[in-house]
């Protein structure tokens, strides 16, 4: 399904990108509409709810903060790697449901590690 779906992806993110008179502001959106799809095309998948279902059950407390000897519960699984940043759809398959790519973090951690990434993206 992601596969399938990924491939019509980069056709049109091709086309759009090859396009000369198309100004920058028109791909950018396109671009942000494709990954907003393929975000729900993941996180609504049942092999993802699964998954994350599973590292609950295998990790139930933040991994960060375990690591600094608190205990506080996880309400997210996060991916340490993001899936977005695969350049096949295989990768992009492999970097969404990789067991050892996700880590269950409390709301806290998450959001430090989301803003890492916006950081590490915008440079």
């Amino acid at each position: 399904m992601v596969t399938q779906w990924f491939r019509m992806v980069i056709q049109i993110i091709n086309r759009i990108t090859n396009m000369p008179t198309i100004n920058l502001g028109q791909q950018r959106r396109a671009v942000r509409t494709i990954n907003k799809q393929l975000y729900q095309d993941i996180y609504q998948n049942p092999r993802w709810k699964r998954l994350r279902a599973a590292k609950f059950r295998a990790n139930p407390l933040c991994e960060k903060c375990e690591a600094k000897g608190m205990v506080v519960m996880a309400k997210e699984v996060h991916h340490k790697i993001p899936f977005q940043t695969g350049r096949t759809p295989e990768e992009v398959e492999r970097l969404a449901f990789d067991w050892d790519n996700l880590q269950s973090l409390c709301i806290t951690c998450h959001k430090g590690e989301d803003k890492k990434m916006r950081g590490v993206a915008n440079l």
